[in-house]
């Protein structure tokens, strides 16, 4: 069930305009995954006086906190319980990867534009040559889209520095954390308070003299010290004569971690295991539920994502005919491919749907190819009339790769099909017209079945027959780099786990998109298989949530929509939303 925001009337009715073309940044109920404000609560708690000066972001920096330190020091009993206790509602990390940086003014550049240093261009305290005209500070991005008032208090020059040209309404450099926090209560019990950046360098200090790590006990009271003022300024916002009608967005982050010796048990010699990367982001809201996000396992990873839901015929994901050529597959033995998916089964359908086509009518003999269910038991391979039919039952909610590979074989054209890298079936194909002059679609095509819902991630087009044991050795494999023998024979790859928007990304050289129509309906998952050897993310930064990702979302929660073109390197997170 979709949430409404509280808007006042009138603004609601222009907004509704907006969300319901919205890719991203859809909160819904019933403890179903958000991105952000949009839809935040139920229509029948809609409020006249309820409007977008209602939604409010504290930012608060924690300089030097050593996300893994953090982690153990978050707990009732131990040095950070404020901050264990923020974590019942919030979505967050303890595994963040800090950029590559070595300047402290770069990781706040990265904090403050939501782009990392290649584009923001802060590499040293001399800072005349930032693209902040492209990547503008948060400051000016707000100032500039919505007139908002911001304020800034900080104790560490850097940050005055980085914002000499921005125009704060409130800023000001403190000799002390403790004068900072002072300053920051007086602002935060303003009616107008609306986007407040505190830093806090208590930590930091404490580390650069008696070192980072969880042996350093002054680092740890340090931390504790940094608990205690957390909650003075939270407690501060909670404490607002209007607060429970307000929306607050309070993100809490480190600029990066410090360095220290990790104890060896811990080094699995990954980006992890760099402590001075080793940051931490918690994203927090009073209806906000718990969510980590966990480090990946890389000893044994789990397959993990966001993927559609294809049911019956109310879902597709298309590539325009005018655009989808270089998927169709000819007659003549030289047009050599591979098509491969990794789909989960919910429910058969009936008679035998498509999954996967580039064809008219699937229950023809039209030219084009498609994967179609084989009678609501198997799967098989069509091109025109032409079958290769895989006949075993498939079992319901469990992942199978399936695999369609055609082939030149002295001459004569052939086509193979293959279950989790088994070979099921082959069959000819000679002569037999593989390319039509319509659209490519996945999930439901122009079929004679009906009602079959399944999960499909994980697609690959291949202009090459791929060699048998290649495919049995490398088909539960769930991800494929740039660095792969064939990754320039990929015409078109689609992980299709983005897990928001209207768009499956090609990540091949191709960049040729799908496009979704209908109901949109993304799952989220994390999974171990039999039939899975999970790859590990080539980007183990883009694993976790990053200090990059913050001002993506503190943008849309104040109100700033589109912000795709604003060509962040932000990633989008989704909490998970609860009306109680």
């Amino acid at each position: 069930m979709m949430n409404i925001l509280k808007y006042n009337t009138k603004r609601s009715k222009v907004y509704k305009l907006f969300y319901a073309v919205l890719p991203l940044l859809l909160l819904v109920s019933c403890n179903k995954e958000i991105e952000n404000k949009a839809h935040f609560a139920s229509t029948d708690d809609i409020k006249d006086d309820y409007s977008e000066k209602s939604y409010k972001v504290a930012y608060i920096v924690i300089e030097g906190a050593v996300g893994s330190v953090v982690a153990t020091e978050a707990t009732d009993y131990n040095k950070m319980p404020f901050l264990a206790s923020m974590t019942s509602k919030g979505l967050f990390s303890w595994n963040s990867i800090a950029s590559d940086a070595t300047q402290d003014i770069t990781f706040y550049a990265d904090l403050l534009t939501g782009v990392k240093k290649d584009k923001h261009k802060v590499v040293s305290d001399d800072i005349s040559g930032a693209a902040f005209d492209k990547y503008p500070l948060i400051f000016d991005r707000l100032k500039k889209d919505l007139g908002t008032r911001t304020a800034v208090f900080t104790s560490n020059a850097i940050v005055d520095k980085l914002s000499q040209n921005s125009t704060i309404d409130n800023k000001k450099v403190l000799a002390s954390d403790e004068q900072v926090v002072q300053e920051a209560k007086t602002e935060l019990k303003r009616d107008d308070s609306n986007f407040t950046l505190v830093t806090l360098n208590g930590a930091d200090k404490v580390g650069k003299t008696q070192g980072y790590g969880p042996k350093s006990a002054a680092y740890l009271t340090a931390l504790n010290t940094v608990d205690k003022q957390l909650k003075e300024i939270v407690g501060t916002i909670e404490s607002r004569l209007n607060y429970n009608s307000e929306r607050w967005l309070i993100v809490v982050a480190s600029n990066r971690g410090g360095t220290y010796e990790l104890d060896p048990i811990q080094d699995d010699h990954s980006l992890y295991s760099v402590p001075f990367r080793n940051n931490f982001v918690l994203f927090y809201n009073n209806q906000f539920q718990y969510k980590f996000i966990e480090r990946v396992d890389l000893s044994d990873p789990t397959y993990d994502g966001s993927a559609i839901r294809y049911t019956g015929t109310a879902t597709s994901a298309v590539i325009d005919a005018d655009k989808a050529d270089i998927y169709n597959l000819g007659n003549t033995v030289d047009k050599e491919f591979t098509i491969q998916m990794k789909i989960k089964f919910h429910n058969r359908g009936s008679l035998n749907p498509t999954f996967f086509s580039k064809m008219g009518n699937t229950g023809n003999s039209d030219d084009g190819w498609s994967f179609i269910h084989n009678g609501g038991i198997g799967w098989r391979l069509k091109v025109k009339g032409t079958q290769v039919i895989d006949n075993e039952v498939f079992n319901l909610n469990e992942w199978y790769t399936l695999t369609a590979k055609i082939y030149n074989d002295k001459g004569t054209r052939k086509a193979k099909v293959f279950r989790n890298g088994v070979l099921k079936a082959e069959g000819s194909i000679n002569g037999v017209q593989g390319s039509s002059s319509q659209s490519l679609k996945l999930g439901s095509g122009a079929t004679y079945g009906s009602g079959a819902s399944h999960t499909i991630t994980d697609v690959r087009i291949y202009n090459k027959a791929l060699p048998d044991e290649y495919i049995a050795a490398n088909y539960c494999q769930t991800a494929v780099y740039d660095d792969n023998i064939y990754w320039n024979d990929l015409i078109g790859y689609w992980p299709a786990i983005e897990g928001a928007g209207n768009v499956l990304v090609d990540k091949s050289k191709s960049k040729i998109n799908f496009n979704i129509t209908g109901e949109v309906s993304w799952n989220a998952f994390s999974e171990r298989s039999g039939s899975l050897c999970p790859t590990a993310p080539q980007n183990l930064e883009l694993s976790t949530i990053r200090s990059v990702d913050a001002p993506v979302l503190i943008y849309n929660w104040l109100g700033i929509l589109g912000t795709d073109k604003f060509n962040l390197d932000s990633k989008v997170w989704t909490p998970n939303y609860s009306n109680n």
